[in-house]
């Protein structure tokens, strides 16, 4: 048991208190942020007591953040250093302001060191979704390993990975989403997939297109009748597929196809969908539901791409020094 009033006992109860609030993932986002600060701060020798803890040294420990590398897992589980950037503060602020503000409601600390510190949320650039030549590169790869495979195994494996790659296109699901899937939640018949847990807990449907139909109903036709899980996805293993798993498939389609330079995996197939659907029906509301989104702002931050590529359309074949040089042809 954990003393009374140390870090450890307010972290411990900070977890407990996220545990009836919020999914899983997300204790462990916000924990983990917390939990990393209590690290620095007892190792540093700067706040041994929770009480103590000021303004300044919530300052310093967000300012050591961008001034040393991080250690990350690639999604072939290799470790790689990192240089971390003022975006790499966002979390542990996140983090530590719920952390704070909650040990305050609670009457666990006097003051909230938090107050006065505000940071803004980092701006991500519009993500380019996949374009089709790189799409048709990636199904290339995998219709290789249709042709190549021999056993039963090969051919479930092939059939599940261009399964999951025209899913992710054609319904925008999230990754957590794809890979947290049931056999029961595909509907081959109408083209539903239904979505029990999305972010927040909410759940939702989702639609697909012939093409995925038939990929799904040749994969699910060659998924071993021995597994005893009900997960859509599995491995050569008949175990569950997890997202390390559903990234792992992207990882190696890219590397196969020559796009280990491009950005992005499983996430900018939810961005590719998100542009596709709205050039295809102009719905915005209904490419919100769709998505999952709680307001028009995300889904507005999704398809940025479709506007700023709509307006440079005006450069094809010409450019401003042509503009000038008709108008004064005229």
């Amino acid at each position: 048991m954990v003393q009374n009033g140390s870090w450890e006992w307010l972290l411990e109860g900070f977890k407990f208190d996220l545990e009836t609030e919020v999914r899983p993932r997300t204790v462990e986002y916000y924990h983990d942020h917390a939990r990393i600060f209590v690290h620095w701060a007892q190792h540093q020798g700067r706040v041994a007591d929770p009480q103590l803890v000021n303004k300044r040294d919530i300052q310093s420990f967000l300012h050591q953040l961008t001034q040393a590398t991080a250690i990350s897992v690639g999604g072939n589980g290799a470790l790689r250093q990192v240089r971390r950037t003022d975006a790499s503060r966002w979390p542990y602020y996140r983090g530590l302001k719920r952390f704070f503000e909650w040990a305050v409601r609670e009457g666990y600390l006097l003051s909230n060191p938090m107050d006065g510190i505000t940071l803004k949320p980092p701006k991500s650039p519009p993500i380019e979704p996949w374009r089709p030549e790189q799409i048709d590169r990636m199904f290339q790869v995998l219709e290789h390993d249709w042709r190549v495979a021999r056993t039963a195994r090969q051919k479930m494996l092939a059939a599940r990975d261009k399964a999951v790659l025209k899913l992710v296109l054609e319904s925008g699901l999230r990754l957590s989403e794809v890979a947290g899937l049931k056999v029961e939640d595909v509907y081959l018949e109408t083209q539903r997939v239904l979505v029990r847990e999305g972010k927040m807990g909410k759940g939702r449907w989702v639609g697909f297109g012939p093409q995925t139909k038939k990929a799904l109903w040749r994969y699910l036709g060659l998924r071993p009748l021995e597994v005893e899980s009900d997960a859509l996805w599995v491995t050569e293993e008949g175990r569950p597929l997890a997202r390390r798993g559903v990234q792992e498939i992207f990882r190696r389609m890219k590397r196969d196809a020559g796009l280990r330079h491009v950005r992005g995996s499983v996430h900018k197939c939810r961005h590719t969908w998100a542009t596709s659907y709205l050039r295809h029906t102009h719905d915005m509301r209904g490419c919100q539901i769709l998505l999952g989104h709680a307001d028009l702002e995300m889904t507005m931050k999704y398809t940025a791409f479709i506007e700023a590529e709509d307006v440079l359309r005006a450069y094809d074949g010409s450019g401003p020094l042509d503009w000038m040089r008709d108008k004064n042809q005229q």
